[in-house]
């Protein structure tokens, strides 16, 4: 029989023991994150690229007012080479915003990989010592258990024995909830990982997309000076030239917004500020209604513009789903449109969010999306293209904001010189009265 003192001094051994395997998991375990300078680094590479990149928008966006007060001015081939210029710099910045962008996203995977496997080895090194731990405890019921119970000389060795069981219990519990916390935090980290992989992959598509659109406006500019021979005279004669079929696409577009608007009469804004949000990161470069544009073949603009560097993503400004989309040379060029349910004070409400002059765009008829999921890239698609020289060219998102009751699609008039298209058409509301802070 162990005397009293042998048992308490087990006691207390054990106790011990336990305890601080169980301080050095909690305390000095890699699941606190990796070593403070290697933290220190990566925090200070990300802000680094934070300030790159604030830098490079702000930048882009000074570049993005020089084109839009250009356009503002009459139609001269020095314009028009102002306006390729200033678009060349500001997507050869978006260029080095994209791969600044994809070196942060790499800072952060590498970070997500390293934390995944300390996470890992932690949840080993856990197992490990619960492993340890329920063999102790199985040994103690074997051998102790029943000695305890029926040999204790006195009722203070009995107690000391029954505290000793409780605490190695009490101790595999937590062992077993730790394990459990970081098998959750592991999981997290891996669905993290899998969208940083994610954003980086669609980052690297955006970057080639900017880097084509980039081949294409030097192209441009060459085909423009080679066109023109760098004589004013030649430009106005092709800007003369391509007058009349730029006015009958406008024309055309207005024509059949009128003939709704008459239908259904003056109608009051469904509008809640704030339930759409911007589409597109950019610079408003033309603004809804009259824009006294005469000389474009239209004084109504149905829509806004938002002009940023080539390829810039564009986004649902709210959910809902695609209803129609169109690819072509002509009108609107490659544009997606979305019907949506809003919440108005009245009530809710339907409205279409139209998205056009796309170079191309990821979505489908039937589509569900989601605010903020990606529709496409900004382009100069459609009537801003090549039939057409002059100011109001350029690289930029034409928002608009449809009643969904007499919205609809015709199939476009000009299929000879554009081959065939689609023009959406309907009641259109300011898209500003919708739209909350840029």
């Amino acid at each position: 029989m162990q005397s009293a003192i042998d048992i308490k001094t087990k006691v207390k051994a054990a106790n011990f023991i336990i305890g601080l395997n169980l301080s050095l998991i909690l305390i000095f375990s890699p699941f606190w994150g990796m070593a403070d300078d290697t933290a220190d680094q990566l925090a200070a590479q990300k802000t680094a690229n934070q300030t790159k990149l604030l830098e490079i928008n702000r930048q882009i966006k000074t570049y993005q007012k020089q084109i839009a007060a250009t356009q503002s001015k009459a139609s001269t081939l020095k314009n028009e080479i102002s306006i390729y210029n200033n678009q060349i710099a500001s997507t050869q910045l978006q260029i080095e915003a994209r791969q600044t962008q994809i070196d942060d996203a790499n800072v952060q995977i590498d970070q997500l990989k390293k934390l995944i496997e300390q996470r890992t080895q932690e949840i080993a090194d856990n197992k490990r010592i619960l492993g340890q731990l329920i063999v102790e405890l199985k040994q103690y019921d074997d051998q102790y258990a029943l000695k305890t119970t029926l040999g204790s000389e006195n009722l203070s060795d009995f107690l000391d024995q029954l505290q000793y069981n409780q605490n190695l219990q009490g101790k595999i519990y937590q062992l077993v909830q730790k394990i459990k916390d970081l098998k959750a935090k592991l999981e997290a980290q891996q669905h993290d990982l899998e969208i940083h992989v994610q954003q980086l992959k669609e980052l690297q598509n955006q970057l080639q997309i900017t880097q084509n659109s980039l081949k294409n406006i030097k192209g441009q500019k060459q085909q423009l000076l080679n066109q023109t021979r760098g004589l004013e005279k030649n430009f106005q004669k092709l800007l003369s030239s391509s007058k009349q079929d730029a006015d009958n696409l406008q024309k055309e577009i207005q024509d059949l917004d009128e003939k709704i608007r008459a239908k259904l009469g003056k109608r009051s804004t469904p509008a809640a500020k704030g339930v759409l949000a911007w589409p597109m990161d950019g610079i408003l470069t033309q603004n809804y209604g009259n824009t006294g544009f005469t000389a474009l073949g239209y004084n109504f603009h149905n829509g806004i513009d938002i002009a940023a560097p080539a390829g810039q993503p564009i986004y649902a400004a709210a959910d809902g789903d695609v209803i129609n989309t169109d690819r072509s040379d002509a009108s609107f060029g490659n544009w997606v449109a979305v019907k949506h349910n809003i919440s108005t004070k009245s009530g809710s409400s339907q409205i279409i969010t139209v998205y056009a002059h796309m170079t191309n765009f990821k979505v489908s008829v039937g589509q569900h999306l989601m605010q903020g999921d990606l529709i496409g890239y900004e382009g100069n698609t459609g009537n801003t293209t090549k039939k057409l020289y002059g100011p109001e060219r350029g690289y930029h998102i034409h928002f608009g904001v449809y009643d969904a009751e007499g919205f609809g699609v015709n199939p476009g008039a000009y299929t000879k010189i554009y081959g065939p298209y689609k023009v959406p058409y309907g009641y259109t509301y300011n898209p500003m009265d919708f739209l909350g802070s840029n």
